[in-house]
């Protein structure tokens, strides 16, 4: 009695078959196999193999340790399943596969016997059927082998490969961490800067013009842009002193310094912000400072209590 083996989803057809030769050979199967381990049972050998991403042994080899020959084995099925086995129980390897597996077995060092060459691979199911129907000790001590030992390594060891196919993180996350890094590193220069500025300041190396200036380019450095290219968003409520003394009758921007100074407001982290800009006419560029609404109010209130007048309308001294 001889089994027939069932149909499987990637079994393709030969062109001669197609086109309608009844001579055409049986439809060949692609399989993905891979030597998993190489291992033995009781002095036998016991190769499982992947196939494809399952395990499979060589039929040759379980009826070895069953102690019949690989014939008896499928005529022992072929009664059990009459003519028809499950899908996927047992695997008929086409000459492509077959040679390749060999090949894969020889790079293994896997020595076979010559009646024990790959023609077909069985699976946990027919290892069952075959233990069940042959019932000896040497079959229910490879069958606990086999699911307690081997199969939870295969499919422990394809998680584990399948893991490390994985990239490691997800193309979002690699712009997030280089994004990251890129931030620390600009940070780490400008605190290195400004430990720097700050130990010339206590010993007076350096004039309060140049620190401004070094200590608006450390800022630079952490924002990654120039603080120039923010002058819009500061501009909302943020005012230099030219802008504060256009407001005010007779008021100078350098008395509004003055007025600034007096107040404490000059370089301060809270109100101030230091910007670079070009000079009117010149190559060179000269910092300048803009003040919060907050210090904008405390100024306007002090030239109030001067005697300074503001200009009511701006329509006045346009």
């Amino acid at each position: 009695m001889l089994l027939r083996f069932p149909d499987s989803p990637d079994r393709r057809t030969p062109p001669e078959a197609e086109a309608g030769d009844t001579t055409a050979s049986t439809p060949v199967v692609e399989r993905a196999l891979q030597v998993q381990f190489v291992g033995g049972f009781e002095g036998l050998s016991l190769v499982t193999i992947a196939c494809d991403q399952q395990p499979a042994w060589l039929l040759g080899e379980v009826a070895a340790v069953l102690e019949i020959s690989p014939e008896q084995a499928l005529e022992r099925l072929a009664e059990r399943w009459q003519e028809r086995c499950p899908s996927d129980a047992l695997i008929q390897l086409a000459t492509g596969s077959r040679r390749e597996l060999i090949d894969k077995l020889d790079r293994a060092q896997v020595v076979l016997a010559r009646d024990r060459k790959p023609l077909i691979l069985v699976r946990m199911p027919a290892i069952d059927e075959l233990v069940a129907l042959l019932d000896v000790p040497a079959g229910r001590r490879l069958r606990h082998h086999l699911r307690e030992k081997v199969v939870p390594e295969f499919h422990a060891w394809e998680r584990a490969a399948a893991a490390l196919e994985q990239p490691l993180l997800t193309p979002d996350a690699v712009t997030i961490a280089g994004n990251r890094l890129e931030f620390e590193r600009r940070c780490f220069e400008a605190a290195v800067l400004q430990r720097l500025l700050d130990r010339l300041e206590r010993e007076g190396l350096i004039d309060d013009e140049r620190l401004v200036a070094f200590r608006v380019v450390a800022s630079e450095l952490a924002l990654g842009a120039r603080l120039s290219d923010f002058h819009e968003s500061l501009a909302h409520g943020w005012s230099t002193p030219t802008q504060i003394a256009a407001h005010w009758h007779e008021t100078s921007p350098l008395r509004v310094g003055r007025v600034i100074a007096s107040l404490g407001l000059k370089g301060s982290r809270s109100h101030a912000r230091a910007l670079i800009n070009k000079a009117r006419g010149h190559d060179r560029t000269v910092v300048s400072h803009v003040y919060s609404p907050a210090a904008v109010a405390l100024i306007e209130r002090e030239l109030r209590s001067r005697g300074h007048r503001r200009i009511e309308s701006d329509d006045a001294f346009a």
